[in-house]
C-alpha cells in the first residue's frame, strides 16, 4: 500500500517539498473533518427561552399595530382603513367632461366670477378651487392689488398651466364682461 501511494505521487511529478506539503494538508483536512463530525451542533435557544422571545415579539407587534390604528383614526377619522379621501382643493373634473358648454368653452350653467372682488366662498365655486386656493388668491390680491390679467393666477402657489386652463372660462377681471 505504501508503495502504491509513493508511485502515485511519483506520477504527479511533484517535488519532495510539494509532496510533504500535500501530505500535511491531507492529514490536516482529515483531522478537521473528524473533529467536525465528533462535535454536535449547539442549540441556540432552549425551548423556554425561545417561547419567551416569541411572547415579547408578539407583544411588541400588537403594540405597534395599536399605535398605527390610533394614528389612522387621528388623521383619517371619517374614513375606513382601505380608502383615503382626496384633498378638497384638487381639480374635480377633467377638461374633457361631457357637460354642456357654450362657444367659449365655458360651462353654460355657471356664470363667470370676478376674481378681483369675490370672497372666499364665491371663489370656491370655481372648478378646482378649494378653501386653500381661495385663501391664497385673496392673500395675493391684498399684497399685490387687483389682478390685471388672468395669467397672473399662475403666480399663486399650486396654480399651474393646466389648472389655469380649467379656470379661464369661469374667471373674469371686471364686472363689465
Amino acid at each position: 500500500m505504501k508503495r502504491r501511494i509513493f508511485f502515485w505521487l511519483e506520477r504527479l511529478k511533484i517535488t519532495p517539498a510539494e509532496r510533504k506539503t500535500l501530505s500535511g494538508l491531507m492529514i490536516l483536512l482529515m483531522a478537521l473533518g473528524g473533529t467536525n463530525l465528533a462535535l454536535s451542533p449547539s442549540v441556540p435557544f432552549e425551548g423556554g427561552d425561545y417561547h419567551e422571545l416569541e411572547k415579547q415579539f408578539n407583544k411588541r407587534t400588537a403594540e405597534l399595530k395599536a399605535q398605527e390604528q390610533a394614528l389612522r383614526k387621528q388623521y383619517f377619522p371619517s374614513s375606513d382603513e382601505s380608502t383615503f379621501a382626496a384633498a378638497s382643493d384638487t381639480t374635480e373634473e377633467d377638461s374633457t367632461s361631457s357637460k354642456a358648454t357654450d362657444k367659449s368653452g365655458r360651462d353654460a350653467g355657471k356664470p363667470q366670477i370676478n376674481i378681483n372682488e369675490a370672497g372666499a366662498i364665491k371663489l370656491q365655486e370655481l372648478p378646482g378651487i378649494g378653501p386653500t386656493y381661495a385663501r391664497r388668491i385673496i392673500a395675493y390680491r391684498k399684497d399685490n392689488g387687483a389682478f390685471k390679467e388672468i395669467n397672473e393666477l399662475k403666480k399663486i402657489d399650486g396654480i399651474a398651466e393646466k389648472r389655469l386652463e380649467n379656470l379661464k372660462p369661469f374667471v373674469k377681471l371686471t364686472d363689465s364682461n
